[in-house]
């Protein structure tokens, strides 16, 4: 018995074509960017607006290759949710601190894992 291959059609999340899907991702960035200020003084982070605006940069340069337009609509979709999470004070500041620590965490546990140990031994006789 052969099985018979259709073609699926795949509806869309929110955006019909790349240009609203583009426009959507443009407006969260910029609500983001205008997010910025009053987010680090209401939670009193300990960073710089200008910190916090380079790391919302970041993500979405690390997202800037993604041309798959549901992809593009679920990532639009999560980051408005976390913009009135952080708004409306749903988040609470540590975890604001998880967006903008992760990577610097990872980043320590990476380095911790790949020393040998006598690299630990070293470093806790220091």
């Amino acid at each position: 018995m052969s099985r018979q291959v259709t073609n699926r059609i795949v509806r869309p999340i929110l955006s019909r074509n790349p240009t609203d899907a583009r426009k959507a991702v443009f407006a969260l960035y910029r609500d983001l960017w205008r997010e910025m200020e009053w987010t680090v003084t209401q939670h009193n982070l300990h960073f710089t607006v200008e910190e916090a605006r380079a790391k919302v940069k970041s993500q979405f340069l690390k997202h800037k290759d993604i041309t798959d337009i549901r992809v593009i609509d679920m990532l639009a979709v999560k980051g408005r949710m976390t913009l009135e999470e952080v708004h409306y004070m749903w988040a609470q500041d540590y975890n604001v601190y998880n967006y903008f620590d992760a990577t610097d965490t990872q980043k320590q546990k990476a380095l911790e894992s790949d020393m040998t140990f006598l690299d630990k031994f070293y470093k806790s006789s220091d």
